[in-house]
């Protein structure tokens, strides 16, 4: 697994086609997960994931991004660490 920097990330946010960007925060639960929709801006955004890397701490949980121009989910991890997955 490759993980991302902050510009790889930039580029892939500002790919996206809404300045409001909608994603999933993904929590654990028991033997499962906990799935809420979410969206911000894209520079709130942007900030949110800035102060995540530097920070190496996310609030909320793990968030999942769908980047349709490449067909891949951007995975951001609760400890400020971002990578691709397959969109399957």
């Amino acid at each position: 697994m490759e993980y991302l920097n902050k510009d790889d990330i930039f580029e892939l946010i500002d790919s996206l086609s809404s300045d409001v960007v909608s994603f999933d925060r993904v929590r654990p639960h028991n033997k499962g997960e906990i799935r809420k929709s979410a969206s911000m801006d894209r520079r709130e955004l942007k900030e949110f994931i800035a102060g995540a890397i530097e920070e190496e701490h996310q609030p909320g949980g793990d968030i999942e991004i769908f980047i349709p121009s490449i067909n891949k989910i951007l995975v951001g991890q609760h400890d400020g660490v971002y990578w691709l997955e397959s969109n399957t």
